[in-house]
């Protein structure tokens, strides 16, 4: 018999509330996976996914657990239970099908059980299992993530998808119904009334689908859950709502409403803890409460009620030590006595899982809702911090972009809420909470008059003066952001503006600066230049047929495979930020997040070229392509130009790299005729068979060549010695009738190092002291013209 023993009750950890711990079980020797629950003739009894096997413990007497048997089953570290009636399903993906449990005999130990490896279309077919559930209403259970034994071909059964099984006619001997693998591998899933609700894991996606014909299925609609990893699902007790959780970082337990499949929308989201690395892994609903286990956080309690607003109500951590994956695997709330079964994997002494019996007080939250607006323009006012000051977890919160906040609490009474944000006058107000009531505060801040600023601007070209008129423009700070359109004369009013040092960006402009700390006017200069380094979001488009792995701007995150770079972990080197234009940016395993089933496009805002004799296309880009299945690996990153009437491909890149590459000097006159309507498109396609596909963009630019001329200006004189130079070069020059010279170096590379302006058409200067060593190209430009190049050599 297994090795069991009871462990003395935990004490409560400090933050642990409304649970009560009854008692432990060790299982010394074998990990815990997943649990599930079983009632017979006034006895309650504990089913638990141990290593070896099903083990079934009586908890009738919740301080007193009782081992009866453990069924023997193939040795796994995944194990999942279900039950109809006296009949346990057990899941494993250690192989041999479906294990059945006849329980009618409990509280004896003999019981009765074999294995279904399939019947008909599939007979013999059946091997691993990751997960299932019972749609109770019609009686069929859906397994998920199955796999077939070598004997038959081995690898996923229906690409891992849903298998059907009827159980209507013998419970105890199912019999195959229909299979579902429209999207793929299904992880694990929800079944009530012939409807599936699926998550699927690598697509990030929940999934509802209407199985009402098990031999023809249809997928109803389907949504991507905020990790891009969904890893389960349950339904509310109206059916209208659903909650998911997702097995990554960031992991939160989400709300949706599904009443309309085709439109599905979220409702609110909670971590365990912001500030964690808490992972989420199932969550059951027990009258609208959610009971979720979180790995090393242990399990929680949700109000989910109120589903726009999430609150949580009770807390047990059993699990004291670190890791991501570790600590509790399931939590089962479904027994008559309303006790908890809680599984933990392994205890940090590595000897073994341990079983958790808790009997919880179940409460409604208290909820603070309202709107807060901005004092100075009476807008709503985004990213304002909300807190109640009291020591319930997770009472905090900020508003939306439509100033809205949601939070709440477990305790009702008097208590003061605080609601602030940088460069505002915070407020500290009382309110009154109410069990299941709402309170509505409503609050408007003013800003700090001593932080703020009335500015009258003027955005100005400053390679020739010229105003800047009726564009959009972004200012930006790490405390602020705010969008401003220029007349026709290039002013603008910006009321009430946080004082500081701001970026400003628009398309066909290099990203500038602005200082804002004081009222009156201000000039904004920013130099022309069809360039994007994606510091800003400059209006860039993004379409895509496939399911997943979007063009998205951000800070990359990496990922790998094989020891190989799949997502890089940087931007390209050589601008001043850390972002860039990725494929898909969820970081976590390398099929997380790549481009799926289809193909991503990305294209820049129309340019007009037509004053450009030899405009000139460079940038940087990443573009891997490896694993999955298949010869060969056949996917593509691909650029095109467009002129408004004529497409053409400029670069197709099948070779894989897990580098940044340069695109080298790409002349867009000899694909197109050069006009004011040019766009350029980035394509990463993920062609069948399915394989890894990451892409990412960077430093984006379109030098001129030549502009408007055919041959550099002849009256343009420029030298430069010492050349070569071990330090520094000497440049004299003179350029007569010409304003605003500006100076341009590039490296062998096409990469800027000096971009200037020189105001005066003649003069001297010194650079190049700090250069490293190679060649240099040497330029100047003004009014649409350019001087002889001078190539220079930096020792």
């Amino acid at each position: 018999m297994l090795a069991f023993a009871m462990a003395l009750a935990l004490p409560l950890i400090a933050q642990d509330y409304n649970l009560q711990l009854r008692s432990t079980v060790d299982f010394p020797g074998q990990e815990l996976a997943n649990i599930c629950g079983y009632a017979q003739n006034g006895r309650e009894y504990a089913l638990i996914g141990a290593e070896f096997g099903m083990v079934v413990v009586d908890v009738t007497d919740p301080e007193k657990p009782v081992q009866i048997v453990q069924i023997p089953g193939p040795g796994s570290k995944w194990k999942e239970i279900k039950t109809l009636g006296h009949y346990a399903y057990v899941a494993t993906e250690g192989g041999g099908g479906l294990q059945i449990v006849d329980l009618s005999k409990l509280p004896g130990a003999n019981l009765d059980y074999h294995q279904y490896t399939g019947d008909g279309e599939i007979a013999g077919s059946l091997n691993s299992i990751h997960a299932l559930h019972v749609d109770e209403v019609k009686k069929f259970v859906y397994l998920y993530g199955c796999g077939r034994p070598q004997s038959v071909g081995g690898g996923r059964l229906f690409s891992g998808g849903a298998v059907v099984l009827d159980l209507n006619a013998d419970p105890y001997n199912p019999t195959y119904a229909g299979k579902f693998d429209q999207l793929g591998y299904l992880h694990d899933g929800f079944a009530y009334n012939d409807t599936l609700y699926g998550g699927h894991i690598y697509a990030g996606l929940l999934s509802i689908v209407d199985f009402t014909d098990k031999k023809n299925p249809n997928l109803l609609g389907s949504i991507q859950t905020p990790g891009k990893f969904t890893h389960n699902t349950w339904l509310l007790d109206d059916h209208k709502r659903i909650l998911t959780t997702d097995e990554e970082f960031p992991s939160y337990l989400t709300a949706y409403d599904i009443s309309d499949p085709s439109d599905i929308h979220e409702l609110d989201r909670i971590a365990r803890d912001e500030g964690t690395q808490s992972i989420g892994h199932n969550t059951h609903i027990l009258n609208d409460w959610a009971i979720t286990s979180w790995y090393i956080d242990g399990l929680t309690i949700v109000d989910a009620h109120r589903p726009i607003n999430l609150v949580q109500v009770a807390r047990f951590d059993t699990y004291a030590s670190g890791g991501q994956f570790d600590g509790c695997w399931g939590v089962y709330p479904y027994l008559p006595s309303g006790n908890l079964l809680v599984t933990n994997i392994l205890e940090p002494n590595g000897n073994g899982g341990r079983l958790f019996v808790l009997t919880p007080t179940y409460v409604r939250a208290c909820y603070l809702e309202g709107k807060i607006i901005d004092g100075c323009n009476g807008q709503p006012l985004v990213g304002a911090d909300v807190s109640i000051n009291y020591v319930d977890p997770l009472a905090f919160t900020k508003s939306d972009n439509f100033g809205i906040f949601r939070t709440g609490q477990p305790t009702p009474g008097n208590f003061t809420a605080t609601i602030s944000k940088p460069g505002y006058i915070s407020q500290t107000l009382n309110v009154t909470l109410k069990t299941a009531e709402v309170t509505e505060l409503n609050v408007t801040l003013e800003l700090n008059a001593a932080a703020t600023s009335d500015v009258n601007a003027t955005m100005v070209n400053a390679s020739n003066g010229s105003p800047i008129a009726g564009t959009n423009f972004q200012l930006v700070n790490p405390g602020k952001e705010y969008e401003v359109s220029t007349d026709a004369a290039g002013h603008f009013d910006l009321l009430c503006a946080v004082n500081g040092a701001y970026r400003v960006g628009t398309w066909g402009y290099r990203v500038g600066d602005a200082l804002i700390q004081n009222d009156g006017a201000l000039n904004i200069q920013l130099e022309p230049e069809y360039y994007d380094d994606f510091e800003l979001d400059l209006g860039w488009n993004t379409s895509e047929t496939a399911d997943k792995g979007l063009w998205e701007i951000g800070v990359p995150v990496g990922t790998s495979s094989g020891g190989q770079a799949v997502n890089p972990a940087t931007d390209a080197s050589g601008d001043n930020n850390g972002q860039c234009y990725v494929t898909g940016n969820g970081g976590g395993q390398s099929g997380n997040d790549d481009v799926d089933g289809g193909s991503v496009h990305l294209t820049t805002p129309p340019m007009q070229l037509s004053k450009y004799a030899d405009p000139i296309l460079t940038f940087w880009y990443w573009f891997y392509n490896g694993g999955g299945t298949g010869d060969p690996v056949n996917d593509k990153f691909q650029v095109q130009v467009s002129n408004g009437q004529q497409v053409a491909t400029v670069l197709t890149q099948n070779a894989s790299a897990s580098q940044w590459r340069y695109s080298g000097q790409i002349h867009l006159k000899d694909f197109i005729a050069i006009t004011d309507n040019v766009q350029v498109s980035f394509i990463t396609a993920d062609e069948a068979p399915g394989h890894l596909v990451e892409a990412a963009l960077d430093i984006f630019r379109i030098t001129p060549g030549v502009v408007g001329v055919n041959a550099p200006d002849e009256t343009a004189q420029l030298a430069l010695f010492p050349n070569p130079s071990a330090s520094n070069f000497q440049l004299q020059y003179n350029w007569p009738d010409m304003k605003d010279v500006v100076l341009e170096v590039q490296n062998m590379l096409g990469q800027f190092v000096v971009r200037q302006s020189l105001g005066a058409n003649s003069g001297a200067l010194t650079f190049g002291d700090r250069w490293p060593a190679g060649v240099y190209s040497v330029v100047l430009r003004a009014e649409g013209r350019q001087s002889g190049v001078v190539k220079v050599v930096k020792q």
